[in-house]
């Protein structure tokens, strides 16, 4: 008898969606299960070993010692889960993350989530309400048009416009200049290319229109920060990206993560303590779901009293291991989209057509990334995301280009264009 739950997933796999199972089910760079992780170090089920670029663990606290140590004193003392929602009870390293938080970015006060999903489900139409519009860039992350499409069965209104399209987000703020709440959602450090969105410009617009900017810079957190220089391109504090670029928050609310640069657990929204006050009731995650484990709470803790000690070591090693990596793609011909020198580097591709050969030959070649085909992303636009740490060693950048290499010759030999591109990912970061 056939189970009903088939009947579902049959029913479901359209073109679109039966294409991403199809590449999901015959790629090695899908549900990858490491038996044994050192660092960045991997081996899979069968004895393979590859050097990881696909997690966003920036900063490399996922090994720490101290920080391991922090979240086996936080489950000793905690507990293993905070049985409680967010709005009924928590313990105190939420708190005492949300003070520190709060310090380092600038604000007056942060509220603590279990993740950027999650916070981004609750938080999005909690601020838009049943009348307030949401001016969404296409460019933003997918679980930001999530939340504000849960706000918009609430009755509020969503309209889109495209990355760095000013002019068209302008157009849209007049036409709905009389809404008394007007929210535009972006993306700090966009996440598959590390572009850094133009907040100043968004800042302007949004005094102008009296509009508050929702800035989802999971990415940027703990890595991007404030005065940033040709010596410090990123910047120093890790402090995010509205800090980068000398802003205040009167027109901004600034949303992280600890599950990336941090390597631990949770997601924050730093703001004011009026609307960190309104949040605890009224976005739904507080009151209808778990805060997340004491003892990633402890392990951020450690994290950021290793950040004002060593953070500016650890953000200038991840740039000399980024810029190794660029320098070494080009120099084998692949196009490769980085303007900023941000540790996220896609190697264009153009084309999903073999995708497959393509991460069985980086898996064999001993490479772990993050393949983007179609249709995750647009048609020519696919490309292969790259992501750099801290904890990555030199003898892995060098085995990265080495299966780049191995790469090229395949897709050669299928007619894919190499020309030496620009060399377009340093800016002047003073600027």
């Amino acid at each position: 008898m056939t189970n009903v739950s088939d009947l579902f997933v049959d029913d479901n796999l359209s073109d679109r969606r039966k294409t991403i199972a199809d590449i999901c089910a015959e790629s090695p760079m899908f549900d990858f299960v490491a038996r044994k992780v050192n660092k960045r170090y991997l081996e899979d089920l069968q004895g393979h070993w590859l050097a990881d670029f696909a997690t966003q663990s920036y900063l490399g606290f996922d090994f720490d010692p101290d920080v391991v140590q922090a979240a086996i004193e936080g489950t000793k003392k905690y507990g293993v889960v905070v049985a409680w929602c967010r709005l009924v009870a928590t313990v105190n390293p939420f708190q005492e993350v949300e003070k520190e938080i709060a310090a380092l970015v600038g604000t007056e006060a942060c509220s603590i989530f279990a993740s950027t999903t999650l916070l981004n489900h609750g938080v999005i139409p909690a601020l838009a309400g049943k009348d307030g519009v949401i001016f969404l860039e296409k460019a933003a992350h997918a679980t930001m048009y999530e939340g504000a499409k849960i706000a918009r069965d609430s009755g509020a209104t969503l309209v889109n416009f495209q990355q760095n399209d000013l002019d068209s987000l302008e157009v849209l703020l007049k036409k709905h200049n009389s809404a008394r709440k007007k929210l535009i959602l972006t993306d700090g450090v966009f996440s598959m290319t590390g572009d850094y969105a133009d907040l100043p410009s968004l800042d302007r617009l949004a005094k102008k229109y009296n509009a508050l900017v929702f800035v989802d810079d999971a990415h940027g957190f703990g890595v991007v920060g404030e005065n940033p220089s040709p010596d410090n391109p990123y910047g120093h504090r890790g402090n995010g990206l509205i800090n980068y670029y000398g802003l205040d928050y009167d027109n901004m609310v600034y949303v992280g993560c600890f599950s990336k640069a941090y390597g631990s657990y949770g997601s924050f929204i730093c703001c004011s303590q009026k609307l960190r006050d309104f949040l605890l009731s009224q976005a739904t995650p507080h009151d209808l779901g778990g805060a997340g484990p004491a003892s990633a709470m402890s392990a951020t803790m450690a994290g950021l009293k290793i950040n004002k000690e060593r953070g500016e070591s650890l953000r200038q090693r991840i740039n000399t291991l980024t810029q190794r990596a660029i320098k070494g793609l080009k120099d084998l011909g692949y196009k490769v989209e980085n303007h900023t020198g941000f540790p996220i580097i896609s190697v264009w591709l153009g084309k999903s057509e073999h995708i497959i050969e393509i991460s069985k030959i980086l898996y064999q070649n001993h490479i772990l990334l993050t393949l983007s085909p179609y249709p995750m992303v647009k048609k020519g636009d696919e490309a292969l995301r790259i992501t750099v740490t801290a904890s990555n060693t030199e003898a892995e950048i060098d085995q990265l280009i080495e299966a780049f290499s191995e790469l090229k010759e395949f897709l050669n030999k299928r007619g894919y264009d190499f020309k030496v591109s620009e060399n377009i990912f340093l800016k002047d970061m003073s600027a």
